[in-house]
């Protein structure tokens, strides 16, 4: 060993301990620092993404009571609509569920139901319960399709067209479906999905209000148990669809007394997810992050993306984006999303379904971003369209991230002496506080909703619900968008991911 070597190795047996030690306390409290500002900046961005959520809210319900005489009755924009679903096993459900399909109030629309190769005697259910006999129409080859389908019509219900094929999967079901709808505006639905009864007229109102921009409209499905499904709307149609008339709404909730904990928890995560997303609802018109979405799309732009392809069939955004690119055009394409609620959806039964469902939405949510990187950035619409995508980013995917690695470097801080025993605590209790405005600030948006109204009971229950969802369910939640977002990076399945 030369001489010049003694002092470093002096300085390291000596001197180095306590500097090394200084230094890694000080990099560990400013890389904690640095996690809890941006935790503080995507909350922030969140609650002002509520706010303006609870004013357009606001607006709308303002808009509707002023509202003395509508113009969609007369409109001759008014345009029909094809429902078009796809079923495999379930005859009992799906009886029912094609039932209330065809109770729906609105002027022209037909039902197309696809018997995806159901073993269990479904389409057999199906002949029997409306009266099914075979029928011969003109399909409209838009889309290819894997085989050639068998028609049967109703001869209860004119509107009902239900097709027999061989079982070649939900996608290539939808485009058969497409091919022999005869309708512009397509409603595609799953079968755990059931409509209000004024949903096609509110889903309708965007395209009347702008025709020749709006391609879809989209709104979000509420759990079963938490709102009945309201018995009026502002507006009715006559069947001619001409004659507009009135009656008071009828906003009376009661939420079901065999209610689980479980199901509060959802709900109050699904209000906070939902209205933290006001940008990417108003801009780019694609709800991501929850499942349970229903949409009304022009049939020319569906047909124009290629139909449904295989692992997109539930994503209206990537459908829509494809279309725009097939299509290479200027305009201006207007994607609306609703803050009424207008459909129910079964709760998850635990919490193992609940947080998968929410890993494979965010690894879906990562494949659009990145397969349509240029236009999801660049935007379709105005200045909320060009501000979405970064901001869900910042406040949906990465928040619930940021917060976990915060909570743990803080804490690793704290041992090293970074932070003090009071730093620590108050630190803590910021991220309590970050988490309660979240649940409250969604409760609070999705009570303002125009369709709906809690009892006050029901509103105290969910507002403890709201306080464990704060300490427990949204760290979950954020467990599982971690989840899936190492799934599309490593790019395997969800159930492989640990």
């Amino acid at each position: 060993m030369t001489w010049w070597l003694v002092p470093f190795l002096v300085f390291f047996v000596v001197a180095a301990p306590g500097g090394i030690g200084f230094e890694f306390q000080l990099g560990l409290k400013g890389g904690a620092t640095a996690l809890v500002l941006a935790v503080l900046t995507s909350a922030l961005l969140r609650l002002i993404s509520m706010g303006s959520s609870l004013w357009e809210i606001r607006q709308r319900r303002w808009r509707r009571a002023v509202e003395m005489e509508w113009t969609l009755p007369n409109s001759e924009r008014i345009r029909p609509i094809s429902i078009v679903m796809v079923v495999r096993g379930g005859r009992e459900q799906v009886v029912e569920t094609v039932d209330r399909l065809l109770a729906l109030d609105y002027p022209n629309f037909e039902v197309v139901v696809i018997n995806d190769g159901s073993p269990d005697g479904t389409l057999a259910c199906l002949m029997e319960a409306f009266s099914l006999h075979p029928t011969s129409r003109i399909i409209q080859r838009s889309i290819p399709i894997q085989t050639e389908p068998a028609l049967y019509a109703s001869a209860k219900h004119p509107q009902l067209t239900v097709i027999a094929k061989p079982e070649t999967g939900r996608e290539d079901s939808l485009n058969c479906g497409l091919n022999i709808s005869r309708y512009p505006l397509i409603c595609a639905l799953d079968t755990r999905v059931t409509l209000d009864a004024d949903a096609l007229i509110e889903l309708a109102r965007g395209f009347i209000e702008n025709v020749t921009q709006t391609v879809a409209v989209s709104c979000l499905a509420e759990f079963y148990g938490d709102a009945s499904t309201p018995s009026g709307s502002d507006i009715r149609l006559s069947s001619n669809g001409i004659a507009p008339a009135y009656a008071p709404p009828q906003r009376s909730v009661s939420i079901a007394a065999d209610q689980r904990p479980l199901d509060d928890l959802q709900r109050v995560d699904r209000a906070a997810l939902f209205h933290a997303q006001w940008l990417l609802r108003a801009g780019v018109g694609n709800l991501a992050m929850l499942p349970g979405v229903v949409s009304l799309l022009k049939k020319a732009e569906i047909v124009a993306a290629g139909g449904y392809r295989t692992g997109y069939a539930t994503d209206t955004l990537d459908l829509l984006l494809t279309a725009y690119q097939v299509r290479k055009s200027e305009e201006t394409r207007r994607v609306l999303f609703l803050p009424e609620i207008m459909a129910r959806i079964e709760p998850f039964s635990s919490l193992d379904e609940a947080m998968q469902s929410r890993a494979v939405a965010t690894q879906k949510s990562f494949g659009i971003i990145v397969r349509h990187l240029g236009l999801t950035f660049s935007g379709q619409g105005d200045w909320r369209a060009r501000l979405a995508l970064p901001v869900f980013i910042v406040t949906v995917l990465f928040a619930p991230i940021w917060e976990w690695m915060a909570v743990i470097l803080v804490d690793v801080a704290a041992l090293a002496g970074g932070f003090t025993f009071d730093e620590l605590v108050a630190l803590l209790m910021l991220f309590l506080a970050i988490g309660l405005a979240d649940s409250l600030g969604g409760l609070l948006c999705d009570e303002v909703s125009n369709r709906r109204r809690r009892s006050t009971g029901d509103i105290l229950n969910l507002s403890l619900a709201a306080i464990t969802h704060a300490i427990t369910f949204r760290w979950m939640m954020g467990l599982a968008q971690l989840r899936g977002m190492l799934a599309y990076i490593s790019g395997r399945s969800i159930r492989e991911t640990i």
